[in-house]
Parts: structure tokens; C-alpha cells; sequence
């Protein structure tokens, strides 16, 4: 529930920068197994990379939605969320690459809106501080 109030989720985001990588590194290195170290060390840095990639695009993302001063965008972009991680996970149960590729497909576009929304927050931003420096 902590997702759907503004800024308790940056909060909350900002605590798990640390743990989500680290918990899919551990989570990598079990499923590779008994494959050798090299194997086990491309599994756990691939999926504490892919996890903190994710994070970064979700944390970066409900910065930029924050900025809305009404809460309905946060809690939409919350249900939004939630919908998304358990469709992909229901996908992936009979069709693990399609949902691979889906999970990819997210990630580089969520990457992207995250770039373009902190650009142009940080442009709206700057022309507020040079109004205001006129006026001052």
C-alpha cells in the first residue's frame, strides 16, 4: 500500500535500491545452480544489473509521477504496476520467452519515458527559476 501515497514511495524506493539487486543476484546464482563459477558470476551480476536497471526505471518513473499534484496518477501508475508484474509473471509460467521479450520491451521503453519525463521536468524546472529570478 506504501505505493499508492506520494513520496512514501520514493521513500520506500529509495531503501530497496539496495535490496532488489542483491536479492536477484542471490536468486541468479541459485538458479544457475551447479554450473561453474563463471556460469554462477554471469547469472548474479545479468540479474542484479536487470533488477537495478528496473528499479532505477520504476523508482525514476514515480519521481516523475510525484510531480502531479493530484494522488489518482500515483495510485493509477501504482494498479498500472501491479497489473503489469503479474500479467508478465503469469505469462512467463507457459511462455518464459515471450515474457522474457515482453520484460525487455518494458524495461528499454520505461527507460526511455524515465529519460524524456526527467528532461522535460527538469527544463520546466529551469524556466520556472529564470521567471522568478526576473521578477526578483
Amino acid at each position: 500500500m506504501a505505493d499508492k501515497i506520494p513520496y512514501v514511495d520514493s521513500i520506500g524506493d529509495s531503501v530497496h535500491t539496495v535490496i532488489r539487486p542483491t536479492i536477484a543476484a542471490i536468486l541468479g546464482v541459485l538458479i544457475a545452480g551447479d554450473a561453474g563459477s563463471l556460469e554462477q558470476a554471469f547469472a548474479a551480476s545479468t540479474a542484479s544489473v536487470t533488477a537495478l536497471l528496473s528499479h532505477l526505471t520504476k523508482g525514476g518513473l514515480r519521481l516523475a509521477v510525484n510531480t502531479s499534484p493530484e494522488p489518482v496518477t500515483n495510485i493509477g501508475t501504482s494498479l498500472a504496476e501491479d497489473g503489469a508484474v503479474v500479467g508478465v509473471t503469469l505469462l512467463a509460467w507457459q511462455y518464459p520467452w515471450v515474457a522474457a521479450a515482453i520484460a525487455l520491451t518494458l524495461l528499454v521503453s520505461g527507460l526511455a519515458l524515465v529519460y524524456f519525463l526527467l528532461s522535460r521536468i527538469r527544463r520546466g524546472l529551469a524556466r520556472l527559476r529564470e521567471r522568478r529570478s526576473r521578477f526578483t
